[in-house]
């Protein structure tokens, strides 16, 4: 198995310009690389910028090389910062025979993915919780976010995996957004079944669930099997994932959620 990651500084910008504090694209990328070589993977990192590591990518963007995100913005107040994706995959995929685990550099690697490796599917995209579809920003967001996180794909060694990024690779560059495009191209009309397999114009898509392989959700509690943390922007704060924040989600986010949900159905009751 390939494990391909990313980015393009060690530190991780906010859209205003401010930095995240305690965080690490290097340190989370660190791990990552340190763990695939555990489990027996190849791991492929690409420096877009000024990472410090891995393989040099050079991006033609210079408010990408300065900000960390494209200037072009499909929807308002949402930032582009993957177009390079489709590409990078590509070149990984032409140099290996075997199947890729795309990662975004803030998602980290915590076990072996040896279950993933199966021959039932083209492409794997990690699904997310469908409560998580329900709410406020997300409905305000979905033409772009929809039922697929972007930030881990698994790709198989198949012709159709190829062709599926070619395709994913020219639609990314139209509609200007790599998560748009991808989820275009891989979400029936409805919400997926977990684990399942759906045929999309010739590509067999397997549905991963975010909450093993693509893991933000600290604030809501926290289980032993995750594979993969994605912190990205808004959960950037759990890295690094100390003893104390286990803590918390193990047992303070249970209960302040389910208070806060007694709350609400309080208040809509009137």
């Amino acid at each position: 198995m390939i494990i391909l990651t990313c980015a393009n500084s060690d530190q991780a910008k906010k859209d205003n310009g401010e930095t995240h504090k305690n965080f690490s694209f290097r340190g989370v990328i660190g791990e990552t690389v340190k763990q695939a070589d555990e489990c027996g993977y190849v791991s492929e990192v690409y420096d877009l910028g000024s990472l410090g590591m891995g393989q040099p990518y050079t991006i033609e963007d210079k408010s990408f090389a300065e900000k960390g995100y494209y200037e072009k913005e499909v929807v308002a107040g949402y930032k582009s910062k993957s177009l390079f994706k489709p590409e990078i995959v590509k070149m990984c995929m032409e140099k290996h025979d075997d199947i890729v685990a795309y990662l975004d550099g803030d998602a980290q690697l915590l076990g072996c993915l040896n279950e993933v490796n199966t021959d039932d599917y083209d492409i794997g995209v990690t699904l997310r919780d469908e409560d998580e579809i329900k709410s406020e920003w997300h409905q305000a967001h979905i033409d772009i976010v929809r039922f697929v996180n972007a930030g881990v794909i698994f790709f198989r060694p198949t012709e159709v995996a190829k062709g599926f990024v070619e395709t994913w690779h020219d639609l990314t560059n139209e509609v200007g957004n790599d998560q748009m495009a991808l989820n275009k191209l891989t979400c029936p009309e409805d919400y997926p079944q977990v684990g399942g397999v759906k045929t999309i114009n010739g590509v067999r898509v397997k549905y991963f669930p975010c909450r093993k392989y693509n893991y933000y959700y600290f604030g809501d509690s926290w289980n032993d099997d995750v594979k993969i943390f994605h912190f990205k922007g808004p959960v950037r704060g759990y890295y690094p994932f100390c003893w104390k924040k286990r803590i918390y989600c193990t047992s303070v986010a249970p209960v302040v959620n389910n208070v806060k949900g007694v709350i609400k159905k309080w208040l809509a009751m009137g």
